[in-house]
């Protein structure tokens, strides 16, 4: 056994998962959901938030009528809605300025929403933190190879 070989191994390793743990706390940091809930009359809407260049606003909603609601948007966009889950999810994005997101009760009947916004921005912090994260799954890798060959070889005589 290679005792040096072995203890660098081992303290790669350790310095990979801190720097994971780290960028991983700094992106769950990025994504910062907020619950609401509001009772909609017929025709009446709420707005849910604004979406920026490079800004992609997601909603994660359920109503009481399990139908979707109309969304309207004020500036042209890439708005998709989907169904996962019992949930209804809608995601805005604008390629310039800067949009707003409305839900609206297009039925007849009372509608209570339950909503989830979250906003993620491709900021330079979440660009680091993918990066260290990346860094750190290569620096296990390495820790781990050089703690295997510090266990398996033979100390040189």
């Amino acid at each position: 056994m290679r005792r040096g070989l072995l203890i660098v191994g081992v303290i790669l390793i350790i310095v990979a998962i801190v720097i994971f743990v780290v960028s991983t706390y700094v992106v769950a940091r990025q994504v910062k959901p907020a619950t609401m809930a509001v009772t909609l009359s017929p025709g009446d809407n709420v707005t849910v938030g604004t979406a920026s260049l490079g800004k992609v606003l997601t909603v994660v909603y359920t109503d009481s009528i399990n139908q979707p609601l109309e969304t309207y948007i004020t500036v042209p966009g890439i708005l998709k809605t989907i169904y996962s889950n019992g949930q209804y999810v809608v995601a805005y994005t604008v390629t310039t300025g800067t949009g707003t997101l409305y839900l609206v009760n297009n039925y007849s009947v009372p509608v209570t929403i339950k909503y989830s916004i979250i906003g993620v921005s491709v900021t330079s912090s979440i660009i680091i933190a993918g990066a260290l994260a990346f860094v750190a799954i290569i620096i296990g890798v390495v820790g781990v190879i050089l703690a295997i060959l510090g266990a398996v070889l033979r100390s040189r005589k």
